[in-house]
Protein backbone atom coordinates (compact mmCIF):
# COMPACT_ATOMS: atom_id res chain seq x y z
CA UNK A 1 0.00 0.00 0.00
CA UNK A 2 2.15 3.49 -1.16
CA UNK A 3 -0.46 5.63 0.12
CA UNK A 4 1.14 5.06 3.63
CA UNK A 5 3.92 6.15 5.30
CA UNK A 6 5.33 2.71 5.93
CA UNK A 7 4.64 -0.72 5.41
CA UNK A 8 4.10 -2.09 8.80
CA UNK A 9 1.14 0.96 9.02
CA UNK A 10 -0.47 -0.78 6.12
CA UNK A 11 -0.48 -3.58 7.65
CA UNK A 12 -1.68 -2.82 11.22
CA UNK A 13 -4.56 -0.86 9.26
CA UNK A 14 -5.54 -3.95 7.18
CA UNK A 15 -5.03 -6.74 9.76
CA UNK A 16 -7.40 -3.69 12.45
CA UNK A 17 -10.04 -3.39 9.84
CA UNK A 18 -10.75 -7.00 9.66
CA UNK A 19 -10.40 -7.71 13.44
CA UNK A 20 -12.95 -4.40 13.92
CA UNK A 21 -15.44 -5.41 11.24
CA UNK A 22 -15.15 -2.01 9.80
CA UNK A 23 -15.03 -1.42 6.11
CA UNK A 24 -12.87 1.42 3.93
CA UNK A 25 -14.47 2.92 1.18
CA UNK A 26 -14.28 5.40 -1.45
CA UNK A 27 -16.22 7.69 -3.81
CA UNK A 28 -15.22 8.26 -7.84
CA UNK A 29 -16.18 11.15 -9.59
CA UNK A 30 -19.48 10.54 -11.09
CA UNK A 31 -20.13 10.44 -14.84
CA UNK A 32 -21.72 13.23 -17.08
CA UNK A 33 -23.46 11.76 -19.22
CA UNK A 34 -25.16 15.73 -19.87
CA UNK A 35 -22.85 16.72 -22.92
CA UNK A 36 -22.92 20.09 -21.09
CA UNK A 37 -19.09 20.68 -20.35
CA UNK A 38 -20.44 23.78 -17.96
CA UNK A 39 -21.89 20.70 -15.41
CA UNK A 40 -18.54 19.15 -15.35
CA UNK A 41 -18.03 20.37 -11.46
CA UNK A 42 -20.80 18.20 -10.53
CA UNK A 43 -19.07 15.44 -11.10
CA UNK A 44 -16.52 15.83 -8.22
CA UNK A 45 -19.22 17.17 -6.44
CA UNK A 46 -20.67 13.60 -5.48
CA UNK A 47 -16.96 13.00 -3.98
CA UNK A 48 -16.97 16.00 -1.50
CA UNK A 49 -20.20 15.51 -0.44
CA UNK A 50 -21.05 11.86 -0.25
CA UNK A 51 -17.90 11.20 1.15
CA UNK A 52 -18.39 12.65 4.38
CA UNK A 53 -22.28 11.46 4.62
CA UNK A 54 -21.65 8.11 4.16
CA UNK A 55 -18.36 8.15 6.57
CA UNK A 56 -18.50 6.64 10.36
CA UNK A 57 -16.75 4.86 12.62
CA UNK A 58 -18.06 1.84 10.79
CA UNK A 59 -16.95 2.86 7.30
CA UNK A 60 -14.16 4.57 6.47
CA UNK A 61 -14.13 6.98 4.16
CA UNK A 62 -11.41 8.01 1.66
CA UNK A 63 -11.85 11.51 -0.14
CA UNK A 64 -9.95 13.33 -3.15
CA UNK A 65 -6.60 13.93 -1.85
CA UNK A 66 -6.40 9.95 -1.40
CA UNK A 67 -7.99 9.51 -4.71
CA UNK A 68 -5.23 11.59 -6.11
CA UNK A 69 -2.51 9.82 -4.37
CA UNK A 70 -3.79 6.77 -5.24
CA UNK A 71 -4.03 8.19 -8.79
CA UNK A 72 -0.59 9.48 -9.14
CA UNK A 73 0.73 6.06 -7.85
CA UNK A 74 -1.13 4.07 -10.32
CA UNK A 75 0.60 6.78 -13.15
CA UNK A 76 -3.31 8.00 -13.59
CA UNK A 77 -3.34 11.23 -14.54
CA UNK A 78 -5.08 13.49 -12.38
CA UNK A 79 -8.19 14.62 -14.36
CA UNK A 80 -9.06 11.21 -15.98
CA UNK A 81 -12.41 11.24 -17.51
CA UNK A 82 -14.09 7.65 -16.93
CA UNK A 83 -12.50 4.77 -15.60
CA UNK A 84 -12.24 1.26 -17.25
CA UNK A 85 -13.25 -1.47 -14.96
CA UNK A 86 -9.47 -2.73 -14.59
CA UNK A 87 -8.70 0.91 -13.53
CA UNK A 88 -11.06 1.14 -10.96
CA UNK A 89 -10.59 -2.23 -9.10
CA UNK A 90 -6.06 -1.12 -8.96
CA UNK A 91 -7.60 1.84 -7.77
CA UNK A 92 -9.69 -0.02 -4.81
CA UNK A 93 -6.87 -2.28 -4.28
CA UNK A 94 -4.21 0.66 -3.84
CA UNK A 95 -6.39 2.14 -1.39
CA UNK A 96 -7.30 -1.52 0.12
CA UNK A 97 -10.98 0.49 -0.20
CA UNK A 98 -14.20 -2.82 0.17
CA UNK A 99 -16.38 -0.72 -1.50
CA UNK A 100 -16.45 1.60 -4.29
CA UNK A 101 -18.96 4.29 -5.04
CA UNK A 102 -19.79 5.05 -8.67
CA UNK A 103 -22.28 6.74 -10.65
CA UNK A 104 -23.39 9.21 -13.37
CA UNK A 105 -25.46 12.52 -14.04
CA UNK A 106 -28.12 12.93 -16.37
CA UNK A 107 -30.33 16.35 -17.02
CA UNK A 108 -33.81 16.25 -18.54
CA UNK A 109 -36.91 18.87 -19.21
CA UNK A 110 -34.85 20.95 -16.07
CA UNK A 111 -34.25 18.00 -13.79
CA UNK A 112 -30.83 16.14 -12.65
CA UNK A 113 -31.19 12.35 -12.66
CA UNK A 114 -29.00 10.71 -10.87
CA UNK A 115 -28.33 6.70 -10.16
CA UNK A 116 -25.27 4.89 -8.46
CA UNK A 117 -24.20 1.93 -7.33
CA UNK A 118 -22.04 0.30 -4.76
CA UNK A 119 -18.84 -1.82 -6.08
CA UNK A 120 -18.26 -4.45 -3.19
CA UNK A 121 -14.66 -5.99 -4.34
CA UNK A 122 -15.25 -8.82 -1.91
CA UNK A 123 -17.18 -10.16 -5.07
CA UNK A 124 -16.66 -8.21 -6.45
CA UNK A 125 -20.40 -7.13 -7.01
CA UNK A 126 -22.29 -4.40 -7.55
CA UNK A 127 -25.62 -3.00 -5.30
CA UNK A 128 -28.77 -2.64 -6.54
CA UNK A 129 -29.30 0.80 -8.42
CA UNK A 130 -29.69 3.93 -6.28
CA UNK A 131 -31.67 6.88 -8.25
CA UNK A 132 -32.32 10.50 -7.10
CA UNK A 133 -33.84 13.43 -9.11
CA UNK A 134 -34.80 17.10 -8.79
CA UNK A 135 -33.73 20.84 -9.75
CA UNK A 136 -30.29 21.23 -9.94
CA UNK A 137 -30.87 23.71 -7.44
CA UNK A 138 -31.72 20.95 -5.00
CA UNK A 139 -28.35 19.36 -5.55
CA UNK A 140 -27.32 18.95 -2.08
CA UNK A 141 -30.98 17.22 -1.00
CA UNK A 142 -30.41 15.00 -4.43
CA UNK A 143 -26.77 13.92 -2.85
CA UNK A 144 -28.22 13.46 0.94
CA UNK A 145 -30.86 11.34 -0.41
CA UNK A 146 -28.36 9.21 -2.68
CA UNK A 147 -26.59 8.93 0.57
CA UNK A 148 -29.19 7.85 2.57
CA UNK A 149 -30.16 4.91 0.43
CA UNK A 150 -26.68 3.86 0.08
CA UNK A 151 -26.24 4.25 4.23
CA UNK A 152 -29.38 1.78 4.34
CA UNK A 153 -27.78 -0.66 1.79
CA UNK A 154 -24.66 -0.70 3.89
CA UNK A 155 -26.47 -0.87 7.75
CA UNK A 156 -29.82 -2.79 7.15
CA UNK A 157 -30.92 -1.87 10.67
CA UNK A 158 -29.59 1.89 9.94
CA UNK A 159 -32.90 3.73 11.68
CA UNK A 160 -32.44 7.73 10.83
CA UNK A 161 -35.25 8.91 8.43
CA UNK A 162 -35.01 10.11 5.14
CA UNK A 163 -35.88 14.07 5.91
CA UNK A 164 -34.35 13.46 8.93
CA UNK A 165 -31.04 12.63 7.20
CA UNK A 166 -31.52 15.26 5.04
CA UNK A 167 -32.19 18.02 6.97
CA UNK A 168 -29.07 17.07 9.06
CA UNK A 169 -26.76 17.76 6.08
CA UNK A 170 -27.92 20.91 4.27
CA UNK A 171 -25.01 21.89 2.35
CA UNK A 172 -23.16 25.13 1.88
CA UNK A 173 -24.32 28.00 -0.47
CA UNK A 174 -24.85 25.78 -3.90
CA UNK A 175 -23.28 28.84 -5.40
CA UNK A 176 -20.31 28.62 -3.31
CA UNK A 177 -19.88 25.03 -3.81
CA UNK A 178 -19.89 25.24 -7.50
CA UNK A 179 -17.12 28.31 -6.97
CA UNK A 180 -15.00 25.49 -4.94
CA UNK A 181 -15.04 22.66 -7.02
CA UNK A 182 -14.21 25.05 -10.33
CA UNK A 183 -11.34 26.35 -8.20
CA UNK A 184 -10.34 22.93 -7.87
CA UNK A 185 -10.15 22.02 -11.24
CA UNK A 186 -8.84 25.00 -12.23
CA UNK A 187 -5.14 24.66 -13.89
CA UNK A 188 -3.77 27.93 -13.11
CA UNK A 189 -3.40 29.77 -10.41
CA UNK A 190 -4.82 32.80 -10.41
CA UNK A 191 -8.34 31.21 -11.64
CA UNK A 192 -7.82 28.91 -8.69
CA UNK A 193 -7.64 32.02 -5.92
CA UNK A 194 -10.49 33.79 -8.19
CA UNK A 195 -12.82 30.99 -7.94
CA UNK A 196 -12.20 30.12 -4.25
CA UNK A 197 -12.64 33.52 -2.82
CA UNK A 198 -15.72 34.21 -4.59
CA UNK A 199 -16.85 30.82 -2.74
CA UNK A 200 -15.48 32.25 0.52
CA UNK A 201 -17.30 35.84 -0.04
CA UNK A 202 -20.52 33.97 -0.98
CA UNK A 203 -20.54 31.54 1.62
CA UNK A 204 -18.08 33.09 4.57
CA UNK A 205 -19.15 29.79 6.76
CA UNK A 206 -17.60 27.53 3.88
CA UNK A 207 -14.38 26.31 5.51
CA UNK A 208 -13.53 24.56 2.16
CA UNK A 209 -12.51 27.24 -0.03
CA UNK A 210 -10.97 29.37 3.39
CA UNK A 211 -8.61 25.87 3.58
CA UNK A 212 -7.32 26.26 0.20
CA UNK A 213 -6.43 29.57 0.16
CA UNK A 214 -4.82 29.42 2.80
CA UNK A 215 -2.73 26.88 2.00
CA UNK A 216 -1.74 28.96 -1.31
CA UNK A 217 -0.58 31.63 0.44
CA UNK A 218 1.27 29.38 3.02
CA UNK A 219 3.02 27.81 -0.45
CA UNK A 220 3.22 31.72 -1.75
CA UNK A 221 5.39 32.21 2.01
CA UNK A 222 2.94 34.95 2.17
CA UNK A 223 2.25 33.75 5.62
CA UNK A 224 0.05 36.91 7.37
CA UNK A 225 -2.49 35.73 4.54
CA UNK A 226 -1.94 32.08 5.26
CA UNK A 227 -2.84 33.13 9.05
CA UNK A 228 -5.91 34.71 8.13
CA UNK A 229 -7.70 32.58 5.89
CA UNK A 230 -6.37 28.89 8.20
CA UNK A 231 -7.98 30.85 11.35
CA UNK A 232 -11.25 30.38 10.03
CA UNK A 233 -11.36 26.35 9.68
CA UNK A 234 -13.54 25.38 12.81
CA UNK A 235 -12.67 21.79 14.93
CA UNK A 236 -16.21 20.24 13.04
CA UNK A 237 -14.53 20.95 9.48
CA UNK A 238 -12.35 17.91 8.02
CA UNK A 239 -8.80 19.62 7.57
CA UNK A 240 -8.95 21.39 10.91
CA UNK A 241 -5.78 19.32 12.52
CA UNK A 242 -3.81 20.14 9.39
CA UNK A 243 -5.24 23.64 8.85
CA UNK A 244 -3.49 23.87 12.59
CA UNK A 245 -0.65 21.78 11.53
CA UNK A 246 0.36 24.71 8.50
CA UNK A 247 -1.03 27.66 11.11
CA UNK A 248 1.32 26.62 13.27
CA UNK A 249 3.92 27.09 11.09
CA UNK A 250 2.86 30.53 9.73
CA UNK A 251 2.69 31.84 13.27
CA UNK A 252 6.48 30.06 14.18
CA UNK A 253 8.01 31.96 11.02
CA UNK A 254 5.78 35.15 12.19
CA UNK A 255 7.69 34.30 15.51
CA UNK A 256 4.58 34.35 17.36
CA UNK A 257 5.42 31.73 19.20
CA UNK A 258 3.00 31.41 21.97
CA UNK A 259 0.37 30.98 19.06
CA UNK A 260 2.60 28.40 17.38
CA UNK A 261 2.51 26.17 20.10
CA UNK A 262 -1.45 26.60 20.55
CA UNK A 263 -1.78 25.86 16.98
CA UNK A 264 0.69 22.50 17.16
CA UNK A 265 -1.19 21.38 20.61
CA UNK A 266 -4.22 21.27 18.84
CA UNK A 267 -2.72 18.49 15.98
CA UNK A 268 -0.76 16.72 19.04
CA UNK A 269 -3.87 16.11 20.55
CA UNK A 270 -5.10 14.01 18.07
CA UNK A 271 -2.09 12.72 16.14
CA UNK A 272 1.11 11.13 17.49
CA UNK A 273 3.24 13.05 14.96
CA UNK A 274 6.88 13.48 15.10
CA UNK A 275 6.17 16.64 12.64
CA UNK A 276 4.35 18.27 15.56
CA UNK A 277 6.35 16.77 17.80
CA UNK A 278 9.66 18.85 16.26
CA UNK A 279 7.58 21.94 15.51
CA UNK A 280 6.17 22.19 19.15
CA UNK A 281 9.48 21.54 20.27
CA UNK A 282 10.73 24.75 19.06
CA UNK A 283 7.78 26.96 19.76
CA UNK A 284 8.40 26.61 23.19
CA UNK A 285 12.35 26.49 22.97
CA UNK A 286 11.79 30.14 21.80
CA UNK A 287 10.16 30.72 25.10
CA UNK A 288 12.61 29.21 26.99
CA UNK A 289 10.18 26.67 28.23
CA UNK A 290 11.62 23.95 30.02
CA UNK A 291 8.72 21.51 28.81
CA UNK A 292 10.55 21.60 24.56
CA UNK A 293 13.13 19.09 25.04
CA UNK A 294 9.96 16.40 26.15
CA UNK A 295 8.98 17.12 22.81
CA UNK A 296 12.43 16.48 20.69
CA UNK A 297 13.10 13.18 22.72
CA UNK A 298 9.51 12.14 21.62
CA UNK A 299 10.24 12.99 17.89
CA UNK A 300 13.75 11.17 18.55
CA UNK A 301 12.59 8.13 20.01
CA UNK A 302 10.22 7.28 17.43
CA UNK A 303 12.65 8.49 14.49
CA UNK A 304 16.02 8.15 15.61
CA UNK A 305 17.48 8.34 11.83
CA UNK A 306 16.12 11.67 11.30
CA UNK A 307 18.86 14.29 11.34
CA UNK A 308 16.33 17.31 12.04
CA UNK A 309 15.49 15.73 15.06
CA UNK A 310 18.53 14.53 16.39
CA UNK A 311 19.86 18.33 15.66
CA UNK A 312 17.04 19.63 17.44
CA UNK A 313 16.99 17.59 20.33
CA UNK A 314 20.98 18.53 20.51
CA UNK A 315 20.56 22.09 20.16
CA UNK A 316 17.75 21.78 22.90
CA UNK A 317 20.43 20.22 25.20
CA UNK A 318 23.13 22.52 24.46
CA UNK A 319 20.72 25.70 24.62
CA UNK A 320 20.29 24.47 28.31
CA UNK A 321 23.62 23.84 29.21
CA UNK A 322 23.55 19.84 29.06
CA UNK A 323 26.53 19.76 27.00
CA UNK A 324 27.24 15.99 27.60
CA UNK A 325 23.91 15.31 26.54
CA UNK A 326 24.01 17.59 23.35
CA UNK A 327 27.23 15.77 22.07
CA UNK A 328 26.00 12.44 20.94
CA UNK A 329 22.73 14.24 19.21
CA UNK A 330 24.97 16.02 17.27
CA UNK A 331 26.91 13.41 16.16
CA UNK A 332 23.81 11.81 14.67
CA UNK A 333 23.36 14.84 12.89
CA UNK A 334 26.39 15.94 11.64
CA UNK A 335 26.66 12.12 10.11
CA UNK A 336 24.38 12.80 7.86
CA UNK A 337 23.53 16.84 7.42
CA UNK A 338 26.43 18.97 7.73
CA UNK A 339 26.10 21.91 8.49
CA UNK A 340 27.71 25.19 9.75
CA UNK A 341 25.54 25.84 12.62
CA UNK A 342 25.25 21.95 13.62
CA UNK A 343 29.46 21.76 13.83
CA UNK A 344 29.80 25.52 15.60
CA UNK A 345 27.17 24.10 18.33
CA UNK A 346 28.84 21.03 18.37
CA UNK A 347 32.90 22.55 18.77
CA UNK A 348 30.95 24.55 22.12
CA UNK A 349 29.75 21.16 23.43
CA UNK A 350 33.71 20.02 23.04
CA UNK A 351 34.42 22.96 24.41
CA UNK A 352 32.44 23.05 27.48
CA UNK A 353 33.02 19.58 28.12
CA UNK A 354 37.32 19.74 28.50
CA UNK A 355 37.51 17.95 24.86
CA UNK A 356 40.06 20.59 23.61
CA UNK A 357 41.74 18.40 20.70
CA UNK A 358 38.79 17.25 19.22
CA UNK A 359 37.69 20.94 19.67
CA UNK A 360 40.52 21.85 17.64
CA UNK A 361 40.13 19.25 14.97
CA UNK A 362 36.15 20.26 14.78
CA UNK A 363 37.36 23.78 14.14
CA UNK A 364 39.87 22.80 11.44
CA UNK A 365 36.96 21.54 9.58
CA UNK A 366 34.44 24.24 10.31
CA UNK A 367 37.18 26.78 8.57
CA UNK A 368 38.11 24.59 5.91
CA UNK A 369 34.40 23.83 4.47
CA UNK A 370 32.79 27.13 5.83
CA UNK A 371 35.35 30.14 5.65
CA UNK A 372 32.93 32.32 6.50
CA UNK A 373 33.00 31.11 9.62
CA UNK A 374 36.25 31.88 10.57
CA UNK A 375 35.73 36.20 10.32
CA UNK A 376 33.08 35.89 12.98
CA UNK A 377 32.10 35.16 16.13
CA UNK A 378 28.97 36.48 16.57
CA UNK A 379 26.60 34.56 18.71
CA UNK A 380 23.18 35.78 16.91
CA UNK A 381 24.23 33.36 14.03
CA UNK A 382 23.41 30.82 16.52
CA UNK A 383 20.44 31.86 18.04
CA UNK A 384 16.57 30.28 16.54
CA UNK A 385 18.41 27.71 14.44
CA UNK A 386 16.06 24.47 15.05
CA UNK A 387 14.60 23.22 11.90
CA UNK A 388 11.18 22.77 11.45
CA UNK A 389 10.03 20.36 9.67
CA UNK A 390 7.00 21.69 7.31
CA UNK A 391 5.89 18.84 5.20
CA UNK A 392 2.48 17.01 6.73
CA UNK A 393 1.55 14.29 4.11
CA UNK A 394 -2.17 14.71 4.47
CA UNK A 395 -3.64 11.64 2.86
CA UNK A 396 -0.67 9.82 5.32
CA UNK A 397 -1.88 11.89 7.97
CA UNK A 398 -5.58 10.80 7.59
CA UNK A 399 -4.99 7.39 7.06
CA UNK A 400 -3.14 7.51 10.23
CA UNK A 401 -6.31 9.44 11.97
CA UNK A 402 -8.51 6.55 10.52
CA UNK A 403 -5.75 3.69 12.43
CA UNK A 404 -6.14 5.34 15.54
CA UNK A 405 -10.23 5.29 15.56
CA UNK A 406 -9.81 1.96 14.38
CA UNK A 407 -7.50 0.85 17.46
CA UNK A 408 -10.28 2.61 19.42
CA UNK A 409 -13.16 0.39 17.84
CA UNK A 410 -11.32 -2.51 18.04
CA UNK A 411 -10.60 -2.06 21.09
CA UNK A 412 -14.54 -1.55 22.09
CA UNK A 413 -15.33 -4.15 20.53
CA UNK A 414 -14.04 -6.17 23.09
CA UNK A 415 -15.18 -4.66 25.65
CA UNK A 416 -18.44 -6.30 27.09
CA UNK A 417 -21.95 -4.72 25.65
CA UNK A 418 -22.55 -2.73 28.37
CA UNK A 419 -18.77 -0.78 28.81
CA UNK A 420 -19.08 -0.49 24.61
CA UNK A 421 -22.51 1.76 25.11
CA UNK A 422 -21.19 3.40 27.87
CA UNK A 423 -18.14 4.75 25.84
CA UNK A 424 -20.14 5.62 22.90
CA UNK A 425 -22.80 7.76 25.72
CA UNK A 426 -19.51 9.24 26.94
CA UNK A 427 -18.46 10.44 23.35
CA UNK A 428 -22.03 11.61 22.72
CA UNK A 429 -21.99 13.98 25.91
CA UNK A 430 -19.05 14.88 25.39
CA UNK A 431 -20.15 16.29 21.64
CA UNK A 432 -22.89 17.73 23.13
CA UNK A 433 -21.07 19.50 25.78
CA UNK A 434 -18.83 21.17 22.69
CA UNK A 435 -22.24 21.77 20.62
CA UNK A 436 -21.37 19.44 18.48
CA UNK A 437 -24.90 18.46 17.88
CA UNK A 438 -24.38 15.92 14.88
CA UNK A 439 -21.39 14.09 16.26
CA UNK A 440 -23.69 13.86 18.68
CA UNK A 441 -26.56 12.24 17.18
CA UNK A 442 -24.41 9.73 15.18
CA UNK A 443 -23.09 8.52 18.28
CA UNK A 444 -26.59 8.15 19.80
CA UNK A 445 -27.66 6.25 17.28
CA UNK A 446 -24.37 3.96 17.92
CA UNK A 447 -25.78 3.61 21.28
CA UNK A 448 -29.44 2.88 19.87
CA UNK A 449 -27.93 0.31 17.44
CA UNK A 450 -25.70 -1.48 20.67
CA UNK A 451 -28.76 -1.11 22.71
CA UNK A 452 -32.15 -0.73 22.15
CA UNK A 453 -33.57 -0.33 25.26
CA UNK A 454 -31.05 2.55 26.01
CA UNK A 455 -34.01 4.92 26.78
CA UNK A 456 -31.79 7.82 28.08
CA UNK A 457 -29.93 8.09 24.49
CA UNK A 458 -34.08 8.70 23.02
CA UNK A 459 -34.16 11.38 25.81
CA UNK A 460 -30.96 13.20 24.61
CA UNK A 461 -31.73 13.15 20.78
CA UNK A 462 -35.27 14.46 21.81
CA UNK A 463 -33.17 17.10 23.73
CA UNK A 464 -31.08 18.16 21.06
CA UNK A 465 -33.97 18.13 18.37
CA UNK A 466 -35.92 20.27 20.48
CA UNK A 467 -33.06 22.69 21.11
CA UNK A 468 -33.15 23.10 16.66
CA UNK A 469 -37.05 23.04 17.02
CA UNK A 470 -36.85 20.36 15.03
CA UNK A 471 -39.98 19.38 16.95
CA UNK A 472 -41.55 16.23 15.30
CA UNK A 473 -38.13 14.49 15.25
CA UNK A 474 -38.33 15.89 18.92
CA UNK A 475 -41.44 13.99 19.90
CA UNK A 476 -40.72 10.78 17.79
CA UNK A 477 -37.28 10.19 19.35
CA UNK A 478 -39.38 11.07 23.19
CA UNK A 479 -42.13 8.33 22.05
CA UNK A 480 -40.06 5.56 22.85
CA UNK A 481 -38.87 6.47 26.80
CA UNK A 482 -42.51 7.77 26.80
CA UNK A 483 -43.97 4.45 26.24
CA UNK A 484 -41.63 1.97 27.98
CA UNK A 485 -41.06 4.13 30.66
CA UNK A 486 -41.55 7.62 31.21
CA UNK A 487 -41.04 9.77 33.84
CA UNK A 488 -42.14 13.32 34.97
CA UNK A 489 -39.21 14.51 32.88
CA UNK A 490 -40.05 13.09 29.79
CA UNK A 491 -43.85 14.53 30.16
CA UNK A 492 -42.31 17.94 31.03
CA UNK A 493 -40.02 18.16 27.73
CA UNK A 494 -43.28 16.67 25.65
CA UNK A 495 -45.13 19.89 27.33
CA UNK A 496 -41.91 22.05 25.95
CA UNK A 497 -42.03 20.24 22.33
CA UNK A 498 -45.82 20.90 22.03
CA UNK A 499 -45.43 24.36 22.89
CA UNK A 500 -42.58 24.76 20.26
CA UNK A 501 -45.70 23.71 17.93
CA UNK A 502 -47.54 25.87 19.02
CA UNK A 503 -50.14 22.80 20.67
CA UNK A 504 -50.79 24.64 23.28
CA UNK A 505 -54.12 22.57 24.44
CA UNK A 506 -51.36 19.03 24.50
CA UNK A 507 -48.85 20.83 25.75
CA UNK A 508 -51.04 21.86 29.09
CA UNK A 509 -52.06 18.21 29.27
CA UNK A 510 -48.50 16.81 29.56
CA UNK A 511 -48.08 19.08 32.14
CA UNK A 512 -50.89 17.91 34.20
CA UNK A 513 -49.25 14.60 34.22
CA UNK A 514 -45.83 16.22 35.38
CA UNK A 515 -47.64 17.69 38.04
CA UNK A 516 -49.61 14.58 39.12
CA UNK A 517 -46.24 12.66 39.30
CA UNK A 518 -44.29 15.35 40.95
CA UNK A 519 -46.48 17.95 42.40
CA UNK A 520 -43.50 19.74 43.69
CA UNK A 521 -41.87 20.19 40.68
CA UNK A 522 -41.28 23.57 39.98
CA UNK A 523 -39.74 23.14 36.54
CA UNK A 524 -43.68 22.57 35.70
CA UNK A 525 -44.98 25.36 37.17
CA UNK A 526 -42.81 27.43 36.04
CA UNK A 527 -43.68 26.01 32.35
CA UNK A 528 -46.84 26.33 33.22
CA UNK A 529 -46.67 30.19 34.11
CA UNK A 530 -44.75 30.45 30.96
CA UNK A 531 -48.17 28.25 28.73
CA UNK A 532 -50.75 30.87 30.60
CA UNK A 533 -48.77 33.67 29.73
CA UNK A 534 -48.75 32.32 25.90
CA UNK A 535 -52.24 31.58 25.73
CA UNK A 536 -53.20 34.84 27.17
CA UNK A 537 -51.27 36.51 24.32
CA UNK A 538 -52.86 34.06 22.25
CA UNK A 539 -55.99 35.02 23.20
CA UNK A 540 -55.34 38.82 22.97
CA UNK A 541 -54.44 38.25 19.68
CA UNK A 542 -57.15 36.50 18.18
CA UNK A 543 -60.03 39.27 19.64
Amino acid sequence: MKLLRAAVLAAFLLGSLAQAQVDVGIVLPFENNTRDPNLDWISESFVEVLSPHLASSRFLMFDRRERAAAFDSLGIPANAGILSNATIYKVAQALDAGKVVLGRYDSSDGLLQVTARVLDMEGPSFSREFSESGPLENLFEIQAGLAWQIERWLRPGFSVSREQFIRERPGSRLDAFENYLRGLAAAERARQVGYFRAASRLDPGFAAPAFELGMISFRDRDYPTSILWLTKIRRADPDYLEANFFLGLAYLYREQYERAATAFRVVEQQLPLNEVYNNLGIALLRQDRPGAVPYFEKAVQSDPANPVYQFNLGYAYWKRGSFEEAIPHLQAALEQDRTAESLAVYIQCLDQTGQAEESRHQTVLLLRDFPEWGTSRDPKRLANIERPKDTYEGASFRQLWMLMQIQAELKHSRLPSSEHVALHYQQAEDFMAQGADREAIEELHHVIDYDPEELDAYRDLARIYQKAGRWDEAAKALSYPIQKGPSAGDYLLLARIYMGQEKLDEARTQLDTVLRLDPASAAAEALRTELDSLTASKGTGTQ
